[in-house]
């Protein structure tokens, strides 16, 4: 049964240690929301009833009414649970938010964001100015566009206009040889 319980919190970060009915559970995070390191961490002891709702609480998706009703508590009792036992929700939340891969709008967002609530340009609003002219393609060169038109694609032209250019073309041609033999 311990050994269902256990499940509940420990994972590949951390692992609980069970005494007798008491239960020391190492948390994630520091105060600040940061990742705990071995001079911040924080410890929190529940019991195994706590375990237990803990469990059921996480099982319902942190819905609080399916979890009263499925842990068969009452409400009073409920409440000093969950105060107690928030910090794992949140652990949940913070997880699952730092798993996730950033994209191009988000680090976009989160750099507006840095920009709008600093007020005056410091290093970081001016990195967060920069990546955000990356990401939107503010640095990006326009390109030359070079179009050569293939002869064979040309479109049909008129008898008459084809004689008109075979002219010219010729009258350009005897102009550019008469250049030579003068120069």
């Amino acid at each position: 049964m311990n050994e269902d319980l256990s499940s509940t919190v420990n994972d590949g970060s951390r692992k609980i240690r069970v005494r007798g009915k008491q239960v020391i559970v190492p948390l994630k995070y520091d105060e600040e929301g940061n990742p705990a390191t071995q001079e911040t961490i924080r410890l929190k002891r529940l019991t195994l009833d706590d375990l237990r709702f803990l469990k059921v609480w996480r099982e319902q998706n942190w819905n609080v009414a399916k979890a009263v009703e499925s842990a068969g508590i009452g409400q009073e009792h409920a409440e000093r649970l969950i105060k107690k036992l928030q910090v794992f929700r949140e652990e949940d939340a913070r997880t699952k938010a730092l798993a996730e891969i950033p994209t191009a709008a988000w680090i976009s967002a989160k750099h507006v964001e840095n920009v709008y609530e600093g007020g005056s340009l410091q290093d970081s609003e001016h990195k967060s100015l920069s990546e955000l002219a990356k990401i939107s393609g503010a640095y990006k060169n326009t390109a030359n566009i070079n179009l050569t038109q293939n002869v064979f694609n040309l479109p049909k032209v008129s008898a008459e206009v084809e004689a008109k250019l075979k002219e010219l073309a010729e009258h350009a041609l005897e102009t550019e040889a008469t250049k030579e033999e003068a120069a």
